[in-house]
């Protein structure tokens, strides 16, 4: 695997583009039929990702659940829950970037391949970028 790719799950691969302490840029791709990972929120980071190819079930804390399509943008402010996942039945690829980066890059390195065990360790050390839950309120 080239080094900035990183297999977060096994329907969903990351490419990093480029890093900096203010934005993380990434290409993310999510194979047919993944399925939702758990409702989470950022609790200063905003991300915004735009759909490249196929298409995005989105579900947002106290809204529907809603498709995002080609050509179409999703911007999700911090402290809002959130998930998404590619329900469809082709490939779906999207842009994704965080701002500011924080530590997301090494929070993924270390969730690839992860065992549960030490994912739940690793929630507890990024809990700047990543809480489990709907939302902090």
């Amino acid at each position: 695997m080239a080094e900035n790719a990183i297999q977060l799950s096994p329907k969903q691969t990351l490419r990093i583009i480029t890093t900096s302490p203010e934005r993380l840029e990434m290409e993310a791709t999510w194979e047919a039929g993944s399925k939702p990972p758990p409702m989470h929120w950022h609790p200063t980071q905003h991300e915004r990702f735009e759909v490249l190819e196929g298409e995005l079930t989105v579900e947002l804390t106290g809204e529907p659940e809603h498709i995002v399509r080609i050509g179409e943008s999703l911007d999700v402010p911090p402290r809002t829950g959130h998930r998404m996942w590619n329900g469809g039945e082709a490939l779906a690829r999207a842009s994704w970037v965080v701002t500011p980066a924080l530590r997301t890059e090494k929070m993924f390195r270390g969730m690839s391949g992860a065992s549960k065990v030490k994912q739940a360790a690793l929630l507890l050390k990024f809990r700047d970028e990543f809480r489990l839950g709907d939302s902090p309120d």
